[in-house]
């Protein structure tokens, strides 16, 4: 099965864009650097760009474009393949996380670390049990896991693969965030809007492979509405949400380019401008180490930085984060996430086989359409 290598890169390309948006949000923070004019530029430009949550939401979108055809091989459990698949992609490089963020964010901050907070993360269905996360950003992979679960439920149902099944899902989803969004703006309280909004541009992403790539008839029209709803429900959603402060400098016209320039960049990257070259796909292969380690990283490099933060200017920070940040994650795909996966696959084949043709689900026709584009 062939990779989609333009997939691998823009994965590569957003972990890089998460950790500039952290790097320059951290210079900004601490005025890093001897240029005012640099500072003035990137404050003017974050004001209304977030390119970390544009560089999440692309992974959300990829996500959905990649993950539910794991589903569809051909095998007696696919479900419990499928799982098995995702605990030996997800969870090895994730522990390994833990202690490193423990150590630099907390530790080294002379913060206080609860007793649940340890045993919470590595389930990592912390935020579900009212948690915080030891990384910031390990809050996407718990809306990835709900995708996982919403997956595996159209599939039991035999509705991942069609396109009714999808388009009111995703509608559902949507009409989900206008709804938080409402209470959010009626009761001023921090409901999770980007959840269900997320979730569906994952819903989107899917949509746009069975159209653009599998080329399924029925799904142009899915997409269609899919694609429009989103586009008219995301500066409501934006306005009603975050058109009021509550804490986090929020910007509705920032979430309204946040949405509306991921779907426009995924759609461009996955189809008309393709990056395929070498180093752009290991980046993509190596992405999940560089997002879950970018802020560990990061951290050890503010603490390097004390007595010299006055004359690094932000774009060199920012720069040999990224640059320290692929090294350690070459390094965690080498020894951790690759065995990992190796292994994961060497579970299924031993103890999950696939079944023979007469044997197999209801879902076999969709298999082979999967198999020579999965990633």
């Amino acid at each position: 099965m062939r990779r989609l290598h333009s997939i691998d890169s823009i994965r590569g390309l957003a972990a890089l864009a998460v950790i500039y948006a952290h790097t320059v949000e951290f210079g900004l923070k601490t005025q890093l650097g001897p240029f005012p004019l640099e500072r003035a530029v990137l404050s003017g430009l974050t004001e209304y760009v977030d390119v970390g949550k544009i560089a999440v939401t692309l992974f959300f979108a990829v996500s959905g474009f990649v993950v539910p055809f794991s589903l569809f091989k051909a095998g007696d459990r696919p479900i419990l393949a499928f799982a098995v698949s995702r605990f030996f992609r997800l969870y090895p490089a994730y522990w390994l996380s833990i202690p490193c963020g423990l150590l630099v964010l907390f530790v080294w901050a002379g913060r206080d670390i609860p007793a649940v907070l340890v045993p919470a993360n590595i389930t990592m269905l912390q935020q579900f049990l009212g948690v915080e996360n030891i990384i910031a950003l390990y809050w996407t992979l718990q809306i990835e896991l709900i995708f996982y679960g919403l997956c595996v439920g159209l599939f039991v149902l035999g509705r991942l693969d069609d396109a009714v099944g999808v388009v009111l899902s995703a509608l559902a989803l949507i009409a989900a965030a206008l709804g938080l969004a409402a209470l959010r703006f009626g009761l001023e309280r921090k409901f999770p809007v980007a959840v269900p909004l997320s979730l569906a541009v994952m819903f989107w992403g899917l949509c746009l492979r069975y159209h653009v790539l599998e080329r399924r008839p029925g799904w142009g029209v899915a997409l269609t509405v899919v694609t429009g709803a989103l586009v008219c429900a995301i500066p409501l959603v934006s306005v009603l949400a975050y058109g009021r402060d509550m804490g986090f400098h929020e910007n509705w016209l920032k979430y309204l380019v946040t949405y509306w320039a991921a779907m426009a960049l995924f759609a461009l990257l996955s189809q008309w401008l393709c990056i395929e070259g070498r180093l752009f796909t290991y980046l993509g292969a190596i992405s999940y180490s560089i997002y879950l380690f970018g802020p560990v990283v990061q951290g050890v490099l503010e603490h390097a930085l004390a007595g010299y933060a006055s004359v690094v200017p932000i774009h060199l920070f920012a720069a040999a984060t990224a640059l320290a940040t692929v090294a350690v994650a070459a390094l965690v795909y080498r020894w951790i996430e690759a065995p990992a996966i190796a292994l994961g696959r060497h579970v299924i084949r031993r103890h999950l086989p696939p079944v023979s043709g007469a044997g197999r689900d209801a879902h076999a026709p969709a298999a082979s359409m999967v198999g020579r584009s999965e990633i």
